[in-house]
């Protein structure tokens, strides 16, 4: 009888030692799947946040007099309106491209570009050969309100 009871000890040492490694590998892709979840919420939060800024800037340039002369206005709200949303601050000058659209020798519509570099928290891209830091780009058109 007691040579039975060694085998059941050792063979729920052996089950115990199975569970853990069952646990260590199940643990891993969870982790790796959940921090991926995480990051790509992260991205499409701050694409999204892109979009309205670029057309925050473009709607505020659609309604001023003469937004040629007002570029680094417009780059400047831009970059206050993404401010709150992003953890690397927007460079106006750099990463706010400004273009004005014309037919003929009249101004039409306004479209403003942002480029802004985000950079992901898990190694996930990495491990796939991808870069660790990807360029987000926003743009948005406005006709300009003072055409017609």
């Amino acid at each position: 009888m007691k040579r039975s009871m060694n085998r059941l000890g050792a063979l729920a040492r052996e089950e115990a030692g199975a569970a853990l490694l069952e646990f260590a590998l199940f643990a891993g892709v969870l982790l790796v799947l959940t921090f991926g979840i995480i990051d790509f919420g992260r991205a499409l939060f701050t694409a999204n946040n892109l979009t309205a800024a670029a057309r925050e800037g473009a709607r505020y340039a659609a309604v001023l007099p003469n937004p040629a002369t007002s570029t680094a206005a417009i780059q400047q709200r831009v970059a206050t309106y993404m401010s709150p949303f992003g953890s690397t601050p927007i460079d106006p000058a750099t990463q706010v491209l400004v273009t004005y659209n014309s037919a003929g020798s009249s101004l039409q519509s306004i479209t403003v570009e942002v480029h802004y570099p985000f950079t992901w928290l898990t190694p996930i891209r990495a491990l796939l050969g991808g870069s660790l830091t990807d360029t987000l780009h926003a743009r948005a058109r406005f006709r300009w309100e003072q055409a017609y």
